[in-house]
């Protein structure tokens, strides 16, 4: 059916043919870890909070019954209590209360609101 040569070339041409494709999805994942870094890149925070600067805090916890539309998505303000490393600030509410350790994602910078305007 087949000759002896046919034989002989198919192995190193199926190898190279693999070689070929894993070469291409090598680049196609080098492509698509760029695209999703840049992605994060422009959506990651890029603050920084020194201790006693005033933040938010972003609140997961929704109570049940209440539209989650309706409810405050953050919460504050908060005092920056300490730096624990570079992504993770400990933050309390006010002297009285247990402080909490934060992700730098859940916090944003507070900005006093002017309800006198209204």
């Amino acid at each position: 059916m087949f000759s002896d040569q046919t034989l002989r070339s198919s192995p190193t041409n199926s190898e190279a043919c693999l070689k070929s494709i894993q070469a291409s999805a090598e680049e196609q994942v080098k492509l698509s870890k760029k695209r999703m870094k840049a992605r994060y890149d422009s959506r990651a925070t890029d603050h920084h909070f020194k201790d006693g600067d005033l933040v938010w805090m972003y609140n997961l916890k929704q109570r049940r019954g209440l539209s989650p539309k309706l409810q405050q998505s953050w919460k504050g303000p908060y005092t920056v209590v300490k730096k624990l490393n570079d992504p993770v600030y400990r933050v309390q509410r006010s002297p009285n209360t247990k402080p909490k350790v934060i992700h730098i994602n859940r916090l944003a910078p507070y900005r006093a609101t002017d309800h006198s305007s209204m």
